[in-house]
């Protein structure tokens, strides 16, 4: 009986030991599954960060591809969007992104968040940071050298008549989201690597494509590429005249032979006419429309006209103030060089007649632009034209992988 009681009091003991080990225990255990908890949370909240700087990094590239400055606000509203706080969160936008500073057109958004300690504040006093970043860029298919800001107008690039316009290098882009945004009707023939429209198109004429296998429509607007373009000063009363110095004129009747002085001529209110048969040249000139002023060339006048190749306006042959509704008309003999790029946001560029611009660098951004009568066009805008911007179209945003 002895021996049976000993087994039993130590049987007892060993009860009481393992009751006092899971005593010891058990906060341990309950504390490492809390930590599991909490570490399985900032996960979960990684996730969503990430998904954040996704949206924040797309959003910032498609503000960028238009042209826009304030990507970097585009990428905060984003973000916000899809959860970012500014209250716990912080958030850097970078552009060209970190990891790819070669390529200008990115995006990289980087965003941070301290999570609040609950059960792990009982091992250490530091708070854990999630951390996620997204890098997103666009590219382009091609660049234009036609194009029509109007976001709504028919016919806003309008190509009718006996118009023949070969492109050598560069495309047509329509802004307007109109069905015939892009319009080539009649007799009209126009040959250029490609054709983008925000809309339709409409191909009554001869459309030959040397890129593209198609008119390529409800393709993304592209900004206007002068919209940071410093208008000149307009100062004094301006003066009536046909002189061939640089100055502030009320209009201007050019006929005759004619060379004009290099620099920048206002028209304020009037017409720059140059009358029919004349024989105009100008090098390294900007002439400014305000005020209503318009352009009227007449048939078979000759024309030989460059933009400046340095300063304010390097590139810039005719600028129309943007709030100038007056047309700029075109018109000239086979001959007729025309080197620079003509602006008119909220003007319409009209070629009739017989001209042909041969010697290259130029370039059309108008609110709509239109061809008629018997006219040939052939240039082509590359990087190599001093001051002219690049009109980028095509363009897809990608997020990196």
């Amino acid at each position: 009986m002895r021996l049976q009681e000993l087994i039993g009091s130590l049987r007892r003991d060993e009860r009481g030991a393992t009751a006092v080990v899971v005593a010891l225990t058990l906060p341990l255990v309950i504390a490492g599954a809390a930590f599991g908890v909490e570490v399985g949370y900032w996960r979960y909240d990684q996730v969503r960060v990430q998904q954040a700087a996704d949206a924040a990094a797309y959003a910032g590239a498609v503000v960028k591809r238009a042209g826009g400055a304030n990507y970097s606000d585009a990428a905060t509203t984003a973000a916000t969007s899809n959860g970012y706080a500014s209250a716990s969160d912080t958030i850097t936008v970078n552009a060209p992104s970190t990891a790819t500073p070669g390529d200008a057109n990115s995006v990289e958004v980087v965003i941070s968040r301290t999570e609040t300690p609950m059960f792990t504040a009982m091992f250490s006093n530091h708070a854990a940071v999630v951390k996620a970043s997204a890098t997103a860029s666009f590219s382009s298919a091609g660049s234009a050298c036609i194009l029509a800001l109007n976001h709504s107008a028919a016919k806003a690039t309008d190509f009718a008549g006996n118009s023949s316009i070969a492109l050598n290098g560069c495309s047509v882009m329509s802004n307007s989201l109109a069905s015939n945004s892009v319009n080539v009707q009649g007799s009209a023939s126009l040959t250029a690597p490609c054709i983008y429209s925000a809309g339709g198109a409409s191909q009554g004429g001869t459309v030959t494509l040397t890129t593209c296998g198609a008119v390529k429509t409800h393709q993304p607007p592209v900004a206007d590429p002068y919209a940071s373009l410093v208008m000149p000063t307009v100062s004094g009363s301006c003066s009536n005249g046909n002189a061939t110095s640089p100055g502030h004129y009320c209009s201007m009747s050019l006929k005759n032979t004619k060379t004009l002085g290099s620099g920048v001529y206002i028209i304020d209110g009037g017409t720059l006419d140059i009358n029919a048969n004349a024989n105009i040249s100008c090098s390294g000139c900007t002439f400014y429309l305000v005020n209503g002023a318009s352009v009227t060339m007449n048939g078979n006048s000759h024309v030989s006209f460059s933009a400046p190749t340095s300063g304010t306006y390097a590139g810039m042959l005719f600028i129309s103030d943007r709030s100038n509704t007056g047309s700029i008309t075109i018109n000239g003999d086979s001959t007729s060089q025309m080197t620079g790029a003509i602006y008119s946001s909220s003007g319409a560029v009209n070629y009739i007649g017989n001209f042909s611009g041969a010697n290259g660098c130029t370039q059309i951004v108008a609110n709509t632009v239109s061809w008629s009568g018997n006219t040939s066009f052939s240039d082509a805008v590359t990087a190599s034209c001093p001051g002219m911007q690049q009109v980028k179209v095509g363009s897809v945003v990608r997020l990196s992988a």
